[in-house]
């Protein structure tokens, strides 16, 4: 007798793949064939394959509208992963899937029955999910008599009691569907933009009709993916150039001035009259300042007469560097004290000394503690 879910799956015309076993009887396989050939009817057929080689042969790819497996008794044997790769394989996109099989219903203590029977009724759903099916429902789900027991256990070749462990074996009959297209299948996007490619011209969709004025309104705000072959007032980048903008400037107003703060002339003219004479003054004037206000300690008067003395010559300018200058403090805390300098400041472990002085150690200080 055929699954409950075979009636529901196959329909005339189809071609259906009967999956066995070599434990099933032949009259039960002849009344399950017989049940399906009513079904599909002259236009549809039936095919028989043998579970245990559904591993190693290639079937053929997208072939079968229904797959009926597990439903001629005995129904003792588990679908591997391979096994279910391959027929969800050799099914048409959108073809249908009815699968028995036994499953474990509860906790057993005989190690052997784990090893023949290693999900329960949810683990085989997750199963089906994994190797590509959706819409997997359970049709039925029921517990195994003993009499059903011993015979698993005679195509498992186990020897235990089925009255032991009767209520902990179940018998599941799940439908299944494979998508509606195949592994590898593309598909525009829902918003890309339709368009008819021709080997010569590429014509674009047509245009959609105008809505009407009370949905004109609501769409005020609605972002369309055709905006740009409909026709949307937009505003014209012309217009947003000025009659100045639209001039071509020359090479001389592109180059850079030969004088002047934008120049790339360093140096003031010998006649300045750009300003650039005073901003020099002004900058002369603010390191002067600094020279005579470091914090380092005074500079010697020499070196600011030498400076001041190379100013705005064409001959190299001549540094002089004081040799009595201290370092120079960044944050002018240096002469407070530990307390108030920086993890590098050259001053740390000499006590606090007055702006400008000079810091010496006297006394023992420089000497060693222990004498050798």
């Amino acid at each position: 007798m055929a699954p409950t879910a075979t009636s529901i799956l196959v329909s005339q015309g189809q071609k259906v793949l009967l999956v066995g076993t070599a434990s099933a009887s032949a009259s039960e396989l002849a009344e399950t064939r017989s049940s399906i050939l009513s079904s599909v009817g002259s236009q549809g057929s039936v095919t028989f394959e043998q579970l245990d080689r559904l591993a190693t042969i290639s079937l053929p790819a997208a072939t079968f509208n229904t797959i009926v497996t597990g439903g001629i008794p005995p129904s003792a044997y588990q679908h591997s992963d391979v096994v279910l790769a391959a027929l969800a394989k050799t099914l048409v996109p959108g073809g249908g899937l009815s699968l028995t099989e036994p499953v474990l219903s509860g906790t057993s203590s005989l190690p052997a029955l784990h090893q023949a029977l290693e999900r329960s009724a949810a683990d085989l759903l997750s199963t089906l999910k994994i190797s590509g099916f959706v819409e997997t429902t359970v049709v039925s789900q029921r517990k195994a008599t003993a009499q059903e027991i011993q015979g698993l256990f005679q195509a498992w070749s186990l020897q235990a009691d089925a009255v032991a462990l009767e209520g902990q074996i179940d018998f599941v009959e799940i439908s299944a569907k494979k998508p509606a297209y195949e592994l590898g299948a593309a598909a525009a996007l829902p918003w890309a933009r339709k368009r008819t490619t021709d080997t010569t011209t590429t014509t674009a969709a047509p245009k959609p009709k105008p809505a009407a004025s009370g949905a004109k309104k609501a769409a005020v705000w609605t972002i369309s993916t055709n905006d740009d072959e409909e026709d949307a007032e937009l505003e014209d980048e012309d217009n947003l150039l000025d009659e100045a903008d639209l001039i071509k400037p020359t090479k001389e107003q592109l180059a850079a001035p030969e004088c002047g703060p934008n120049s790339l002339k360093k140096k003031k003219c010998k006649n300045c009259s750009c300003g650039m004479e005073s901003e020099g003054e002004l900058e002369d004037e603010q390191q002067d300042v600094d020279m005579k206000n470091s914090s380092a300690g005074p500079v010697p008067k020499e070196a600011i007469v030498a400076s001041q003395s190379n100013k705005w010559k064409g001959s190299a300018i001549t540094e002089v560097i004081p040799t009595a200058l201290q370092p120079k403090s960044s944050c002018g805390n240096c002469y407070l004290g530990d307390a108030f300098r920086c993890g590098s400041c050259p001053y740390i472990g000499m006590p606090a000394f007055q702006p400008g002085q000079k810091v010496q150690l006297g006394g023992n200080m420089l000497k060693d503690d222990i004498d050798f």
